[in-house]
C-alpha cells in the first residue's frame, strides 16, 4: 500500500522463519519510493549487488545501506522458491515411506497436508486405459447392429475355434 511517498509492504515471514497467518501479527516494511525504485533494480538483476550498482545511480553506502535493509526480501524469496519446489510426487511418497519405518510419526495435520499437497501435484490420479470400450455398455441403433453383426460373428468364431 502506497500513501504519499511511503508504502507499506508485508513481509510473507516472521524474525523466526514461520510463515506469517491471518492469526499471526502484521509485519511490514515501511519503504520510500527509492528503496522501492533499488528493490526493483536489484530483483530485475538477481540479486546481484554490482550489475544493480551499474544500473542504478547511487553511492556505495547508499546501496549498501539499502542492501542491509532490503535483503530480508531476497531471503524471503528464495525460501519461497524453496517451499515450492519440495511437494513432488518423489518427495510426498518418500515422507510416507518415512512414516512407514519410523512407525507413523507423522502428526494428524502433517498427514492431511501431504493428502492435500499429493492431490494437488497429481500423485494420486491414476491413468485410465486409453482406448477400452466396454461393448455390453452401449447401445446401438437396430441398423448399427445390423452392421456390426457380421463383425462380432466373425470375432466369436475365431475365438471358438482357438485362433486367437
Amino acid at each position: 500500500m502506497i500513501r504519499g511517498k511511503q508504502a507499506v509492504v508485508p513481509l510473507k515471514f516472521d524474525q523466526e522463519g514461520q510463515p506469517v497467518t491471518k492469526s499471526s501479527k502484521f509485519i511490514y516494511k515501511r519503504l520510500n519510493l527509492n528503496d522501492l525504485r533499488f528493490l526493483a533494480v536489484w530483483r530485475a538483476c538477481d540479486w546481484d549487488i554490482e550489475k544493480a550498482r551499474e544500473r542504478i545511480d547511487l553511492t556505495g553506502e547508499t546501496i549498501e545501506r539499502l542492501v542491509r535493509k532490503l535483503s530480508c526480501f531476497r531471503e524471503e524469496e528464495a525460501r519461497v522458491k524453496a517451499l515450492c519446489e519440495i511437494p513432488t510426487p518423489d518427495w510426498i511418497a518418500a515422507k510416507h515411506v518415512e512414516n512407514v519405518y519410523e512407525g507413523g510419526r507423522i502428526s494428524d495435520s502433517e498427514h492431511r497436508s501431504l493428502q492435500e499437497l499429493a492431490k494437488i501435484e497429481g500423485a494420486y490420479k491414476q491413468t485410465a486405459p486409453a482406448s477400452q470400450l466396454n461393448v455390453f455398455n452401449i447401445t446401438l441403433t437396430p441398423d448399427q447392429e445390423a452392421k456390426l453383426k457380421p463383425v462380432f460373428d466373425t470375432i466369436a468364431l475365431e475365438d471358438a475355434h482357438g485362433s486367437l
